[in-house]
């Protein structure tokens, strides 16, 4: 027996609710991109920072307004692409373009990376504009299949958040990398080279790590004549060697002690280098360069603070000749310090527009409580009223009606 046909219409096929997973981790590559570019906004606002040579990825040779507004442009586009992925064509298009011309900028960083390394260096080197370069790519896919309505549906907010979070955190390890194997220049010409102090050793004597950067920082000062040392604490903790010890130290590698600074003082690196290296006077005045010797993992750090005085930071990793322990603890350490650092400008941007708009706020309820008072005192002489008893017996004659003889 034939079943028997039914009268209804065919049911049409729905799509899936549920987006694909890529998508997800799509979004939240964008997310992250945007908290990143938000930050070195942040930065240029807070400090007076070029974007064009920012820390995320340079945008030379584009004029520092059009950095700031290529930068400024991006944000939202990213946020958007974030929270509606399914845009329309035009702003998808706009979009994608916007991400192209990043990938641009970030190839330029590839190409400049292969070109000033050497082979054995090449790989840690191109880590941070290759990583940045992947993000980007993921980003631009997704802007252009999700215009399609078959990719359209919710994707999982616990997959978007980990991939932002990992976008955001991977960043300073890749960051690190990169900055611990860029060359000196060899047009390299500064009055002042900076190494960070490291605690003493158990038994009260210079550690190994402070011998290794003394050692690299006195070479590098045979080559500039004209610089001098500075040694200084920048709010190390534990126990640091004395002046003395410091002198002894510099004496046995053959430095003089007038081409010797010794600070002491427990102050941001920014706060430090103005006090030895005035920033650039004018805007089209090249700002004076500043090297940094430290160890290969606190170079990307070193260069960030450095930035943020107005200098042109130049970094040379310490010549290790004993070996550090704990160097996963050290460089998970300093990982996070650096996280902290790139989001420092944001957080204290956000806490002085909050503070400004209170402040504005109060002045406002003020100077409305002050028009009031004014309105009130201006008001008063028309709302006194004289005694009702008094005037009618002054004007009794004039409100009795008049009676013709």
């Amino acid at each position: 027996m034939k079943p028997r046909r039914s009268l209804l219409p065919p049911m049409p096929q729905l799509r899936p609710s549920h987006a694909p997973g890529w998508v997800a981790i799509s979004r939240g590559a964008a997310a992250g991109l945007a908290v990143l570019l938000m930050c070195s906004l942040a930065e240029q606002l807070q400090w007076g920072t070029s974007l064009v040579d920012g820390w995320l990825f340079s945008l030379a040779p584009l004029p520092a307004a059009a950095a700031l507004a290529l930068t400024a442009f991006t944000i939202p586009l990213l946020l958007l692409f974030t929270v509606a992925p399914g845009l329309p064509g035009p702003l998808r298009a706009i979009c994608f373009l916007t991400i192209l011309a990043c990938c641009g900028f970030c190839g330029r960083d590839v190409w400049l990376a292969s070109e000033q390394t050497s082979d054995q260096i090449r790989s840690a080197a191109l880590a941070r504009p290759l990583g940045l370069l992947l993000i980007l790519a993921v980003t631009g896919f997704g802007v252009v299949w999700c215009g399609s309505l078959a990719l359209r549906g919710r994707s999982s907010w616990f997959a978007m958040l980990l991939a932002a979070g990992l976008t955001v955190t991977t960043f300073p390890v890749l960051s690190i990398q990169s900055d611990a194997v860029r060359p000196v220049p060899a047009d390299c010409k500064t009055r002042l080279i900076v190494v960070p102090l490291c605690p003493n050793s158990e038994t009260g004597d210079l550690s190994d790590a402070l011998r290794d950067r003394l050692r690299t920082a006195v070479a590098e000062l045979q080559r500039q004549p004209a610089a001098r040392l500075l040694l200084c604490r920048i709010q190390q903790t534990g126990a640091l060697p004395e002046a003395s010890q410091l002198r002894a130290a510099a004496e046995l590698q053959g430095l003089p002690e007038q081409r010797l600074l010794i600070d002491a003082q427990p102050l941001p690196l920014p706060a430090l280098l103005l006090q030895y290296s005035a920033p650039a006077a004018t805007a089209g005045e090249q700002p004076p360069q500043v090297l940094l010797v430290s160890h290969w993992y606190e170079l990307s750090r070193l260069r960030l603070l450095a930035r943020r005085a107005g200098l042109r930071p130049v970094t040379a990793a310490a010549r290790q000749q004993h070996a550090l322990f704990r160097q996963n603890q050290l460089v998970a350490a300093e990982a996070l310090q650096l996280l902290r650092d790139l989001a420092l400008p944001a957080i204290e941007f956000a806490k002085q527009s909050r503070v400004a708009s209170e402040t504005r706020l109060e002045d406002d309820l003020s100077d409305a409580a002050d028009a009031a008072a004014a309105a009130a005192d201006l008001a008063a002489p028309f709302t006194e009223t004289p005694d009702a008893d008094a005037w009618l017996n002054e004007n009794l004659n004039r409100l009795q009606p008049k009676t013709e003889n």
